[in-house]
């Protein structure tokens, strides 16, 4: 592919690669010239229709997490993620001044639900938070998550959350078909898959009411996770207390939120991982 070049104040045609081209590209940009999803695609050498083609099954919170998977990755530039991981942090969007950037936070050497979406700097979390925050609101508060179509007549009722003890268990609860959600999701890589399994668990354990507080001021609680980089994957730690990433697959209590960490690990894994 040709290209021209300035060389010594002269126009000058040189024949170069897509991967000379691209590389090329990536030298002469600073994070903040990656204003837009499809700037941030065009770094990574993703195209739009193909990013199009890969969420075409997903609702718009999942579509949203992917766009900041690949903005995040973007943003990034190849620096590997080093002992403390930044991320944005937001007001509540029940506040009269809507969802709004707040601070960026840090976790060392841990992962948690969101932690594909932290940076190696705080100035790069800030500059994501405020840059891409109509695309946080969408992932954070699922204003168009998809209903479930496999709903069944008939609801079992858990005396405690920790009498929920599989993901059938949580189905159950629910009243959805665990085969019937199989059959609809079946198609979907296995962090997909698993995100779908979490929305399902979050809401069982937390007495299938949403767990997308409407109250402003209760406190919502997430499980942590240690990264051991290894074939083990993630093992849990704590439970904290969040406004941030991952609001999603929150829980009303830490002690709910230190359940799920641990009896559903192996989801939590594949969905981070």
């Amino acid at each position: 592919m040709k290209q021209k070049i300035n060389y010594k104040g002269k126009d000058v045609e040189i024949d170069l690669t897509p991967q000379q081209i691209q590389r090329a590209m990536r030298q002469s940009i600073s994070y903040t010239d990656i204003k837009t999803l499809a700037d941030a695609l065009a770094y990574l050498g993703e195209t739009t229709a193909s990013f199009e083609q890969r969420t075409t099954f997903d609702d718009d919170a999942q579509k949203a997490y992917k766009e900041l998977e690949v903005i995040c990755q973007a943003i990034r530039q190849g620096n590997e993620l080093g002992e403390f991981w930044y991320y944005p942090w937001f007001t509540s969007v029940h506040s009269s001044l809507g969802f709004s950037y707040c601070d960026f936070g840090y976790g060392s050497a841990g992962a948690f639900v969101g932690s594909r979406l932290c940076t190696e700097t705080s100035e790069k979390a800030t500059y994501v938070g405020r840059q891409f925050i109509d695309i946080f609101d969408r992932f954070i508060n699922g204003v168009k998550l998809s209903q479930p179509t496999n709903l069944t007549s008939k609801r079992k009722v858990f005396k405690d959350y920790t009498d929920i003890k599989t993901f059938k268990n949580a189905c159950e609860a629910l009243g959805i078909s665990e085969q019937a959600f199989h059959v609809e999701h079946q198609s979907l890589p296995d962090d997909a898959y698993a995100y779908m399994q979490l929305r399902i668990i979050s809401k069982a354990l937390n007495t299938c009411e949403n767990s997308e507080y409407t109250n402003k001021d209760k406190r919502a609680f997430f499980p942590y996770f240690y990264s051991v980089s290894s074939p083990q994957g993630f093992s849990y730690i704590f439970g904290g207390k969040t406004a941030g990433i991952g609001v999603r697959f929150t829980y009303k209590t830490a002690s709910i939120a230190e359940y799920a960490g641990k009896q559903f690990l192996k989801i939590y894994n594949k969905y981070m991982s």
